[in-house]
């Protein structure tokens, strides 16, 4: 294996070419399929938590005496969603960033410095992806190899510059994703919150009914969200620091292969600890992420 400091990206040609190739759309599809899993105990936490946010209130309207069992419940379903789920969520989602990071080394060309433990075998991708020509079916359904394929790649472009706008370009993407969710799930509280005072004022509820019955059930529902809109916003900032960083040495034509290789590894870190997006809000903002992404890499390139 060749030493960090020997590190010769690819032409920008041999990029793009590469990441049309087979095996990588076959990593490309493999992550995104792990990320679903991930996302699967995501959701189920959330539904739960949803469930208790409606049902609570429905069940101190309807019967008054039954509020505490409510937040009792509401406490055991934090406790569940914070140790049970949140394990079996990660026990996938570091996988799949263990993927995503082998689809960016075969098309920027670079070893694996590190061995991930994390990483599926080759068999078990294939299994979760299938064969030759279902792969090449799923990436053209998915808009995988529309537009020259996932990285905004121009053959011609400084190899280290094509790298560095690739990399700036995922981390801006995660970025934009990350915040409109914490911006969705800010929403969805204050709505909620607002509608539950308002209703509790037009059928006049004790003060005693409203805290036993909803204020205080919900109360672990809106710590376990107000954790997760933190978490969102953590990483966010992360993927937001690290693309300025990559921007400026773009702009003052100061990149160096060493530093791909640090970013890389950086960028894997991000990946592997980042709050899960509900695909719902994925596929919405796709296309708008998408057509941002690849303006701001056409802006560095010139």
């Amino acid at each position: 294996m060749s030493a960090p400091s020997e590190y010769v990206p690819p032409t920008s040609a041999e990029m793009a070419h590469r990441q049309l190739q087979l095996e990588p759309l076959r990593l490309l599809l493999a992550q995104r399929r792990l990320y679903t899993k991930a996302k699967i105990w995501v959701t189920a936490r959330w539904v739960g938590m949803l469930v208790i946010a409606i049902g609570a209130p429905v069940v101190a309207f309807v019967v008054p005496e039954a509020a505490a069992a409510m937040g009792a419940l509401a406490g055991v379903w934090l406790f569940i969603g914070g140790t049970l789920f949140t394990h079996l969520q990660k026990s996938r989602a570091y996988p799949a960033a263990a993927v995503q990071e082998k689809f960016d080394r075969e098309v920027f060309g670079m070893a694996q410095s590190i061995e991930r433990s994390s990483l599926p075998s080759l068999e078990e991708i294939v299994l979760l992806t299938g064969t030759d020509v279902e792969v090449m079916a799923s990436a053209n359904k998915q808009g995988l190899t529309d537009g020259g394929g996932w990285y905004p790649i121009v053959s011609g472009q400084p190899s280290v510059n094509t790298i560095a706008i690739c990399q700036r370009a995922n981390v801006s993407y995660s970025n934009r994703l990350l915040r409109v969710t914490a911006t969705v799930w800010i929403v969805f509280i204050a709505v909620w919150a607002a509608a539950l005072v308002t209703l509790s004022l037009v059928l006049d509820l004790s003060l005693g009914t409203f805290l036993l019955g909803i204020a205080f059930p919900l109360l672990p529902a809106f710590l376990d969200v107000s954790q997760y809109v933190s978490s969102l916003r953590r990483a966010a900032a992360d993927r937001r620091d690290l693309a300025l960083s990559i921007e400026k040495r773009i702009e003052l034509d100061d990149v160096a292969a060493e530093d791909l290789l640090a970013w890389q590894e950086t960028i894997f870190g991000i990946r592997r600890d980042t709050p899960e997006v509900p695909d719902i809000i994925y596929w919405l903002a796709r296309r708008g992420n998408e057509r941002a992404m690849h303006i701001g890499a056409a802006a560095l390139r010139e």
